[in-house]
């Protein structure tokens, strides 16, 4: 399998970090949540940046890594946890890569609630009925270049493993990485001016 980087999305409470480090398990490659990249607001507070600006700086300090890992080699470079808006920006960032984009989605409402509510990850977001949202533009609009969508209602996430392999696997990169047809408002953003 030759790809170099797999993005793992979807609102919060669909699995990401879960899948993610499965993933990372099963490929012992690099893994990187978006929430790993230093915020300067958090670790130096007397720097005075926006929640919009240090997003920017954070998104591109990890674009920057992961395709430095690539360059050394590594395959399977995982990213997880972007803002829902940054999707738009993976077709054009990893033009000359091949790379696929796996979106969790759920058919439950309180499966995403409860799973927000009770989990144990680090991840403080507790906005259940924003991911709900979330989740339901995500379902509606049409799949981006390289885009698989997994439902991932279930609680058993070796079966939702496997199915996610079997996609990596048979994985044909598209022709095009056009985004001309979408356009920012078809996707969510949660980072606030």
């Amino acid at each position: 399998m030759n790809i170099d980087f797999i993005i793992l999305h979807g609102s919060p409470g669909n699995g990401k970090t879960t899948l993610s480090r499965k993933i990372h398990e099963h490929f012992e490659s690099p893994y990187f949540e978006f929430g790993w990249i230093p915020e300067f607001r958090t670790l130096a507070p007397s720097i005075q940046i926006s929640q919009r600006k240090e997003e920017q700086l954070s998104f591109e300090n990890l674009i920057a890594a992961a395709k430095n890992y690539n360059r050394h080699g590594y395959k399977n470079v995982i990213l997880s946890d972007l803002d829902d808006v940054r999707m738009l920006d993976i077709p054009n960032l990893f033009t000359d890569y091949n790379y696929v984009i796996l979106t969790l989605y759920g058919d439950s409402d309180e499966v995403i609630k409860h799973r927000i509510l009770t989990r144990d990850n680090g991840n403080g977001y507790k906005d259940w009925e924003q991911s709900v949202k979330t989740n339901e533009l995500i379902k509606r609009r049409k799949k981006l270049p390289n885009e698989y969508r997994i439902l991932n209602s279930r609680n058993d996430v070796e079966l939702t493993l496997h199915e996610i392999l079997a996609i990596l696997e048979s994985h044909i990169p598209a022709v095009s990485n056009d985004t001309s047809e979408f356009t920012r408002d078809d996707f969510f953003s949660y980072i606030c001016d």
